[in-house]
C-alpha cells in the first residue's frame, strides 16, 4: 500500500494504545514505546525488554505474496517489503491480525536459527496462491518472513528456497531483541544471482 511513514506511525501508536485493553486472549505484550525514537545514528529503536517465545516460521516472497509483488499492508520503515536482516534495517514479516495486541506493527523480532532481525509491517493473507507458506493465513503465533525476490525472479526457485528454510516445528524467537545479536548473510534471504536459480540464504539454489 502507498501509505506515508507518518500515517503508519500514527496507526502504530493506536495499536500500541489498544494493547492495554483487557482481552480474553493471550496476555498482551508491552506496547511499542515511542516509535519515533531514533538512536543517534538514525536507527529505529524500541525500548522494551526482550521476550523469548516459540513460534511457527514460514516464508513468503514476490511470487506468492498476495497479490504477487512486494506491497505491504502497514509500512513502518520500508515502503515495500524489504530489509537486510540487521537490527537497524530488519526485514519485513507478517502475522495474523488476531496477533495485533501481542505482536504490534513495528515490533522487531530476532530469529536465532537464521541469525537475522525482522519487523512487522504486513498481515498474513487469508487468501492467495497455495504455494509458499503463510499465503493462506497464519494460525496462532506464526511469523511469515519476507524472503525477497522481484519481477525477474524465477518463481519456482523462490518457493523452493522458502520450503527449504521452513522448520517443521516451532522454533525459538526473541521479541524486542537486543541490538547486538549476531547477523548471518545480511541482505535479502533469496537473491536472483547467480542465474538461473539464484541464491538461498547464502547458498546457490539448485
Amino acid at each position: 500500500m502507498n501509505r506515508s511513514l507518518t500515517g503508519s506511525l500514527r496507526r502504530l501508536l493506536f495499536v500500541a494504545a489498544a494493547a492495554v485493553v483487557a482481552s480474553c486472549g493471550p496476555p498482551a505484550m508491552p506496547p511499542v514505546e515511542n516509535p519515533n525514537a531514533l538512536a543517534p545514528n538514525g536507527c529505529y529503536v524500541i525500548k522494551v525488554a526482550p521476550v523469548k517465545v516459540k513460534a511457527t516460521i514460514t516464508f513468503y516472497g514476490w511470487p506468492d505474496n498476495s497479490p504477487p509483488g512486494n506491497r505491504i499492508a502497514h509500512p513502518i520503515i520500508h515502503k515495500v517489503a524489504g530489509g537486510d536482516g540487521t537490527y537497524c534495517n530488519p526485514t519485513t514479516f507478517a502475522t495474523e491480525r488476531s496477533n495485533d495486541k501481542r505482536i504490534p506493527y513495528g515490533i522487531k523480532i530476532y530469529v536465532p536459527f537464521l541469525k537475522q532481525y525482522f519487523i512487522r509491517e504486513d498481515d498474513c493473507a487469508p487468501s492467495g496462491p497455495p504455494t509458499g507458506s503463510g499465503s493462506n493465513g497464519c494460525y496462532k503465533l506464526w511469523f511469515d518472513l519476507w524472503i525477497g525476490g522481484n519481477a525477474h525472479s524465477k518463481a519456482s526457485a523462490v518457493v523452493r528456497c522458502e520450503d527449504r528454510l521452513t522448520p517443521n516445528t516451532e522454533v525459538p524467537v526473541i521479541l524486542y531483541p537486543d541490538a547486538h545479536l549476531p547477523v548471518a548473510h545480511p541482505g535479502a534471504i533469496y537473491r536472483n544471482d547467480p542465474p538461473p536459480d539464484g541464491t538461498c540464504y547464502g547458498k546457490p539454489e539448485k
